[in-house]
């Protein structure tokens, strides 16, 4: 006895945030991840006949967006995550009770509206983009040690906001963020 349509499409958007974050890990791109993503929804829908139940689901997709995932990097030459590493990620996105703290994910996107502009596209073109810091150096016309400075001082700038905005303590987040990350890229 397999799961319904809407039941498998509704539980995977459920957790998409999870199954795309494994597709990240490894294709390293959000729009390839979401592309490795809606592959498995569709696959999802053609085998839910064998899938019993909503916790089989999830193992199931974790571990079908990982070889999806792994076979479009592989397509595209690029470098993965290695083996091991891939294993204890499926091992903790896996678990319908653990996953990726939502109020965390949400302070850390009011955090990043919250940095400078300048600050804001570096972490674009690093993380985004998935530019190497060389790269972003030449055409920024900075040395590559300036960038992971500034990279460094977002990070820091960053994890303190998410850490005050997750423990509910008020503060001059804004202006703390706006002074560490990305002072001097203008």
């Amino acid at each position: 006895m397999g799961l319904e349509a809407d039941t498998v499409v509704a539980f995977l958007l459920r957790h998409r945030l999870r199954l795309v974050a494994v597709a990240a890990g490894i294709v390293r791109n959000p729009h390839d991840a979401d592309d490795v993503f809606q592959q498995v929804v569709l696959s999802a829908l053609e085998s839910r006949g064998h899938l019993n139940d909503s916790e089989h689901l999830l193992a199931w997709a974790v571990r079908a967006v990982r070889h999806r995932a792994i076979d479009f990097a592989r397509r595209k030459h690029f470098g993965g995550l290695s083996d091991r590493v891939l294993d204890l990620l499926e091992a903790e996105w896996g678990d319908p009770s653990g996953g990726v703290s939502n109020d965390r994910a949400d302070a850390l996107w009011g955090c990043l509206e919250k940095i400078t502009p300048a600050a804001r596209t570096l972490m674009k073109l690093r993380y985004h983009d998935g530019l190497p810091v060389p790269l972003i150096a030449d055409s920024m016309g900075r040395t590559t040690d300036a960038i992971y400075q500034l990279l460094s001082r977002t990070h820091r700038a960053l994890r303190s906001c998410v850490e005050v905005e997750t423990n509910g303590a008020g503060g001059e987040v804004e202006s703390e963020l706006n002074s560490r990350a990305g002072e001097d890229m203008l």
